[in-house]
């Protein structure tokens, strides 16, 4: 029973990343640039003053700062995803993590094409490449925290 709620916990994950990304993709251009403006400027705030945070300086930042978001929220896809294949799959952890990297990948591809439909928004290859990064570095994490932990749990035994 634990096991199975585990699963459900997992899968759980991966659909809410993944709700998150649809419900950012169905906004509106205007509206996605004014969340972003918002971001941006919340993230200068910390680093400038108050009276250096011009139009200008926002605008700047307003690239870099969406691409990083694409690249965090699909990292954070890859891992949930990857976390749910390997509790639900006892196949090899590679090719849990080529289904999970697929996966993704094709979930980037969907989320441009419906950006499409959105108003003032557009499809963008760099984009699903930038969301596929991120899901091979999520991915990656995913391996390498499961790696130290066998290894934590490998010690322990021997240990004890």
């Amino acid at each position: 029973m634990k096991d199975k709620l585990i699963i459900v916990f997992s899968w759980a994950l991966v659909a809410a990343t993944m709700l998150i990304i649809f419900n950012f993709s169905a906004q509106p251009g205007k509206q996605s640039a004014e969340v972003s403006e918002g971001v941006i400027v919340q993230i200068l705030d910390v680093f400038l003053e108050k009276e250096e945070i011009t139009p200008p300086v926002v605008k700047k930042f307003q690239l870099p700062i969406r691409k990083i978001a694409h690249f965090g929220v699909y990292m954070l896809l890859g891992f949930c995803m990857i976390s749910a294949f390997e509790k639900t799959f006892k196949i090899k952890l590679w090719i849990n993590s080529v289904l999970s990297g697929v996966c993704c990948s094709i979930y980037a591809i969907s989320d441009e094409i419906h950006q499409n439909f959105s108003e003032s928004r557009g499809p963008s290859v760099t984009d699903v490449l930038i969301d596929t990064g991120g899901a091979i570095i999520g991915i990656t994490l995913f391996l390498l925290v499961l790696h130290m932990f066998n290894r934590h749990q490998a010690k322990s035994r021997i240990q004890s």
